[in-house]
């Protein structure tokens, strides 16, 4: 019987190189390419094992709150750029209609949260369910602290309200992320 021919791991074949017995110059080099190329393919087709990739509803699902979300994000941005410039006029009723019409992104804020919601599978919507109560407890926490420095008469109320409001947001989005970090 023949032997077949199998490309030789690196260390062989450079221990074969050394002591001038085997394969030519050429033939290590070019083994020890294979070897390099096919370790190197296997390596990147490890990279996202099956329990790390998203499925397609998983996919369509982060699309889909991606694109509720959005048209809120940029409303509260320009109406926040409009507030910041003094943009909206000096008449009293125009004062009045700008601060009203920041309810609007707050509602589609709302309607995003709804919908993703009934979107999410049950393990998703847990794992909502806990985000928002710790960031519904950290805002209680803050408007609580906020209602004994007004009592105190530190700070401004618009403010503090405001940074509770944002810390409020901003834990309930870490708990979520740090809550689900296989669908994110």
């Amino acid at each position: 019987m023949a032997k077949t021919s199998r490309p030789l791991p690196p260390f062989q074949a450079t221990t074969l190189r050394r002591t001038g017995g085997g394969p030519s110059t050429t033939l290590v080099y070019l083994t020890r390419t294979i070897y390099i190329e096919t370790s190197s393919l296997y390596i990147c087709g490890m990279e996202k094992s099956p329990e790390n990739r998203q499925s397609r509803s998983d996919t369509i699902r982060a699309r889909a709150w991606f694109l509720d979300w959005l048209p809120a994000l940029v409303a509260l941005g320009l109406l926040s750029l409009i507030s910041e410039f003094g943009l909206f006029g000096s008449a009293d009723s125009w004062k009045l209609f700008w601060s009203l019409l920041n309810l609007a992104p707050g509602l589609w804020i709302v309607r995003a949260v709804v919908r993703s919601l009934r979107r999410a599978d049950e393990y998703q919507r847990r794992c909502q369910l806990e985000a928002l109560a710790i960031g519904f407890g950290v805002l209680i926490t803050a408007i609580y602290t906020v209602g004994l420095l007004q009592a105190a008469g530190v700070g401004d109320l618009r403010q503090l309200v405001q940074v509770s409001f944002i810390a409020s947001i901003l834990t309930w989005i870490a708990a979520l992320l740090l809550k689900t970090p296989r669908t994110r």
